[in-house]
């Protein structure tokens, strides 16, 4: 399985950078990024209907950490496109309320289902076999994202929910971008100025530095949304950080040595240069 879906995604999401790099009207780029990602789901769902999982862990682990990267963008794509083409042409106000109005539908969508998105953001994992095992029995169904949820093979009753989580993370850090962008263009004549700054280091790395700062409470006294200092980070930085954030942490508690192992390293190379110049 790891053979299969390393080479599968790495590919996926290389096609779709190309396609987000070269499309800069939103409306075609989910169309594109659509027409691309049905045909790699077909691709993968072919590949699902014949694979037997060699364990319950091995079957967890697809529905829970593979399939969430090509379904969540395919809900996000599909809401992109549906918002970008109800979008007023003209005025820049109706346009802050339109992105408003959906980021006020985004910011809904955690109480739905307020115990499995709890039960997601806190990296919990006792109720996985029953949450990312197939069963015939507590499947669920939804009209809108039919073509990723209509085979009882290839679903469980909870992955579904893990995509429209990320989704909606993506969804929420490109409307807050694209207020942001209008208010931006509204009180300045130029445009904004893109960062000349890369971060060179790993995406882990950025992510345990964010939680570390949100932690300490350092933007607005502790009241500044960790989404909301990841897509500064983003932009400042030139880093994509979308819903790798949260796997990202994940990752980090799980660490089974130091969890912090970044910001140890921070504190002792620079401490290090301090003694070595004092000499």
């Amino acid at each position: 399985m790891m053979i299969y879906c390393g080479a599968f995604f790495y590919e996926f999401e290389l096609e779709i950078e190309h396609i987000k790099k070269t499309n800069f009207d939103p409306i075609s780029l989910a169309k594109q990024a659509l027409q691309y990602i049905e045909v790699k789901l077909k691709e993968l769902f072919q590949w699902l209907k014949k694979f037997k999982f060699n364990s319950v862990d091995e079957e967890i682990h697809f529905f829970k950490e593979w399939k969430f990267k090509i379904t969540s963008k395919y809900i996000f794509y599909n809401k992109l496109l549906d918002i970008e083409s109800n979008s007023p042409s003209n005025s820049k106000k109706l346009k802050i309320r339109h992105y408003e109005k959906a980021l006020n539908n985004c910011s809904q969508f955690s109480k739905l289902d307020k115990e499995f998105y709890k039960y997601y953001r806190s990296g919990s994992s006792h109720n996985d076999h029953l949450y990312f095992i197939r069963n015939s029995e507590k499947q669920t169904t939804n009209q809108d994202v039919s073509l990723i949820n209509f085979d009882k093979r290839l679903c469980t009753s909870h992955d579904l929910k893990v995509a429209s989580i990320i989704a909606n993370d993506i969804l929420e850090i490109y409307l807050e971008e694209k207020i942001d962008e209008i208010n931006s263009t509204c009180n300045s004549n130029h445009p904004p100025v893109k960062s000349n700054l890369n971060w060179t280091g790993t995406k882990i790395e950025i992510v345990e530095l964010i939680y570390c700062l949100h932690n300490q409470k350092l933007f607005n006294g502790g009241n500044t949304d960790i989404k909301e200092i990841a897509a500064q980070f983003s932009n400042a930085f030139n880093i994509e950080l979308d819903e790798s954030i949260y796997r990202c942490y994940t990752d980090i508690k799980n660490r089974s040595n130091v969890k912090t192992k970044f910001l140890h390293s921070l504190s002792e190379n620079f401490n290090n240069r301090i003694i070595e110049e004092e000499r």
